[in-house]
């Protein structure tokens, strides 16, 4: 794995910085993860998401910690104009990046995973989303903590209320989160599949917030990631065509196994 860590991606307000791993002796375009870092806003770093970008690369992605201004620096909506000019900046660079503009995926924790579902529905450059334990609505509750005193502020705040706008996302979360209760999750799933988007939801029992650091989480919440891109965007034709011809081979099946199951000397 090559590491290249503190890269200037964006210079306004100051320069801001991303650590980027890729694959050893890796050949052609790849597709890229955007790996945003939780903490409420208050803490973290790119730094912290080393292990899951790591583990994004085992899967063969190039992955991206960018930085972002926290509410010690600066008051929100800072820190969404950053994961936006991060975005931006990864699909711009592609080539430098040796990676695809068009898979171009972000996968975020808590508060990184709140920021990156507001940033790819703003900007519609990133191609799916892995969203873990995220905020989805920012209320009464939260919003003196955000500085938004208007709820119009609120709403537009909430990830929620942009869920017809989001590219293909699956969403992690644990049953006994006692920060973000499941059921953010779970109504942004519906709410993305009311909308006709594609989402795919787990939920983990009975795990609480930032489950990921128990052991062996990580690598398989991220190995999930990694499937859902391949299948929901990256190898999507291909995926679609196995459901047509599994479909299909059903079709022809259950008509037997009615017949089977029907009661002796019963007809049509």
């Amino acid at each position: 794995m090559i590491v290249k860590s503190n890269i200037v991606y964006a210079n306004s307000p100051r320069p801001l910085l991303w650590d980027i791993y890729r694959p050893d002796e890796a050949s052609g375009p790849l597709p890229a993860v955007l790996v945003f870092y939780g903490g409420g806003y208050m803490h973290g770093s790119p730094e912290d998401m080393a292990a899951a970008c790591a583990a994004l690369v085992d899967q063969g992605f190039v992955a991206i910690a960018p930085e972002y201004r926290l509410f010690g620096e600066a008051a929100w909506p800072a820190a969404l104009r950053d994961a936006e000019q991060a975005i931006a900046a990864a699909v711009a660079n592609a080539g430098s990046l040796g990676i695809d503009p068009n898979l171009v995926f972000c996968l975020g924790y808590s508060a990184g995973a709140h920021l990156s579902l507001l940033a790819a529905a703003s900007t519609g450059l990133a191609a799916g989303l892995a969203s873990f334990f995220p905020r989805v609505r920012i209320g009464s509750a939260e919003a003196g903590r955000f500085g938004l005193s208007d709820p119009a502020q609120w709403t537009a705040a909430s990830p929620i209320a942009f869920a017809d706008k989001l590219p293909p996302t699956i969403i992690f979360t644990g049953d006994d989160d006692e920060v973000v209760p499941f059921e953010d999750s779970v109504d942004l799933y519906r709410a993305m599949r009311a909308a006709g988007r594609v989402a795919d939801l787990q939920i983990f029992s009975p795990l609480p917030h930032e489950f990921v650091t128990l052991p062996g989480m990580r690598e398989q919440t991220i190995a999930s990631a990694a499937a859902f891109f391949r299948r929901s965007v990256i190898d999507r034709e291909e995926f679609s065509s196995a459901v047509a011809d599994l479909r299909a081979w059903w079709a022809t099946i259950i008509p037997t196994l009615a017949a089977s199951n029907a009661p002796a000397g019963a007809t049509s």
